[in-house]
């Protein structure tokens, strides 16, 4: 079992004012899955989300990955887990924009004990892999938004994470391109990677392995997908 979770729950506000986002949570993922996370708007999707990333912490309730009680982490070594155990792909790419597609790519790398040439050698191969081939030396603003997207999910996997979560990943995209960014994720996923992701179209879930469904912050049911 690569990640496990015990009972995460997770509320804001105070008072009256408070609102419960999750409930409950015991959800396991296996190595080698991927996961969406799937349910209405509100439904606690992305808190849920956050909460794997160690982005966030729970009210209560125990995170563990690969074995690591990951809220049991300090700040310090919380920020080490994350760099060596997660890559992010967002919604909105947060790519640095005076930084080429070659530069943000390399970023995660900059803590390691990593030769430069070594370093770029890397991001180039990984930016070839996602179909970028020849445009590394572009800004974020001369890339099209699938474009951007995979500078990003390859930026997420240069560190060689066991673990990738995904943020409604082909929100900012029109339909072709969310289908070849859904396309890239199942390639990545057939080569072991493990990803959960969280989305709001169902059309994707055949290219998942397992869907999550949330509502209203509890978890209804986790089905295999054929």
């Amino acid at each position: 079992m690569l990640l496990k979770t015990d009972q995460i729950s997770k509320g804001y506000g105070l008072g009256e004012n408070r609102v419960t986002a999750l409930q409950e949570i015991n959800l396991s993922v296996l190595e080698g899955s991927f996961l969406a996370l799937v349910g209405p708007s509100g439904s606690g999707k992305s808190t849920l989300l956050t909460l794997l990333g160690g982005l966030n912490r729970p009210d209560k309730g125990t995170l563990w990955i690969d074995d690591i009680d990951v809220y049991g982490l300090s700040g310090e070594k919380m920020a080490d887990f994350r760099r060596e155990y997660i890559g992010f792909v967002f919604q909105q790419f947060h790519l640095m924009p005076y930084l080429t597609a070659l530069e943000n790519v390399m970023l995660p790398l900059a803590v390691k004990k990593m030769a430069v040439q070594e370093q770029r050698q890397r991001a180039i191969a990984l930016l070839e892999r996602v179909g970028l081939a020849g445009k590394e030396h572009r800004l974020p603003h001369q890339l099209s938004g699938g474009e951007q997207e995979r500078v990003a999910i390859a930026r997420a996997i240069v560190n060689k994470p066991p673990l990738i979560l995904a943020d409604e990943p082909t929100g900012a995209l029109d339909s072709q391109m969310g289908e070849q960014i859904m396309e890239l994720f199942q390639e990545l996923h057939r080569d072991g990677l493990t990803i959960i992701m969280v989305t709001h179209n169902l059309d994707y879930l055949r290219y998942v392995s397992q869907a999550a469904y949330l509502k209203d912050g509890r978890l209804q049911k986790v089905e295999e997908i054929s």
